[in-house]
Formats: C-alpha cells, sequence, structure tokens
C-alpha cells in the first residue's frame, strides 16, 4: 500500500511517495531498542500463612485413608477452626462430581486450633475403592485441590499418586486436629 503525502517548500508542492511497509520496519526496529518492562511483583504472602500439603495413602481391603496437613509458614500463630474444603481432578484437569461428606469414623469435630509458626496439624481425607455400579466408570483423581476451610482459597496439591476413588461418588473428610 502506498500513501501519497504533500511537502510544501520554495512555493512548490512536492509529491512524495512512501511505502507503508518501509514505514512499518522503523516502528519494528525501535521496539527492539527499548528495555523489556520489569517482571510482576510477587503475589502477596496470604495472612495467614497456611501452606497445604498430603500425605501418603494407606490402602487396606478397598479403604484408603489420606492425611492433608496444614502448615503455618507465617510468623504469627494462625487460628483455624473447621474442615478443609477439597475438589479433586482427573488427569485432563476435569473437576470430579464427588461428595465430600464428614462422616470420618475418626472425625473430633470442628474445634479451634491455634497453630505456632512451622506448625503443622492434620485432617484426615477417606474413601472406599468400592464399584458399586459396573455401568459407571471409577473415579481416578490426579491432582487436588484444597482450602483450609471454605472461606480461604484453594491450594492446587499433587498427591504424588493417582487416587482410585472407584465409582460412590463420595469421600469423607475430618475436621483439622493437631498432629500427634
Amino acid at each position: 500500500m502506498k500513501v501519497r503525502s504533500a511537502v510544501v517548500g520554495r512555493g512548490k508542492v512536492l509529491g512524495v511517495r512512501v511505502k507503508l511497509a518501509a514505514a512499518a520496519g522503523v516502528l519494528v526496529l525501535s521496539a527492539c531498542t527499548s528495555a523489556p518492562p520489569p517482571p510482576p511483583p510477587p503475589p502477596p504472602v496470604p495472612d495467614p500463612c497456611l501452606k497445604v500439603t498430603t500425605g501418603i495413602v494407606d490402602a487396606a481391603l478397598g479403604f484408603r485413608q489420606m492425611g492433608l496437613y496444614v502448615t503455618n509458614c507465617g510468623t504469627k500463630v494462625a487460628e483455624l477452626n473447621g474442615y478443609p474444603a477439597v475438589k479433586f481432578f482427573d488427569k485432563q484437569g476435569n473437576l470430579l462430581d464427588l461428595t465430600v461428606g464428614r462422616g470420618a469414623t475418626d472425625d473430633p469435630g470442628a474445634k479451634p486450633l491455634s497453630i505456632k509458626p512451622a506448625e503443622q496439624v492434620v485432617a484426615h481425607l477417606s474413601w472406599r475403592n468400592t464399584v458399586t455400579d459396573i455401568d459407571r466408570v471409577p473415579y481416578s483423581a490426579t491432582a487436588l485441590e484444597i482450602a483450609p476451610v471454605e472461606s480461604m482459597p484453594g491450594q492446587k496439591v499433587d498427591p504424588g499418586t493417582t487416587l482410585d476413588l472407584g465409582n460412590t461418588s463420595r469421600v469423607d473428610v475430618t475436621a483439622w486436629m493437631p498432629k500427634k
């Protein structure tokens, strides 16, 4: 594409043809000399700073149990009271449609806990690898999202193994309790 411009000089109008591609080339070259933008600042440390991790899966006769841990990574005592909010994802990253109940046999019930810096508390996630309907594919989870309590943001957690959840669509979780 060509652009015409008129330049007035010494009483004459001169026709000048400028190729748009040449102008674009100058712009591209001038962009190469500017400094890259600074990296974004790191995200702020949440207050309280509670890091969620998982333990190993204990499996026996179809019953599975895994520890969920919260570590106070802050410098102040953190207060926690309630149950973790857990979501399960398959290997494609799809959210699994599971019910997370509060019917675990070792559930102490929600109690206020004060967690000192670097201290941990634990909750237990349990399920049965039971197939109740041969027409439904059993669930397998390869990633979790765990929030210390429902009002806090979830944290993506790699359980380190594939969780074979059967097809009952139910898992249970206990309230947070002191780590023994």
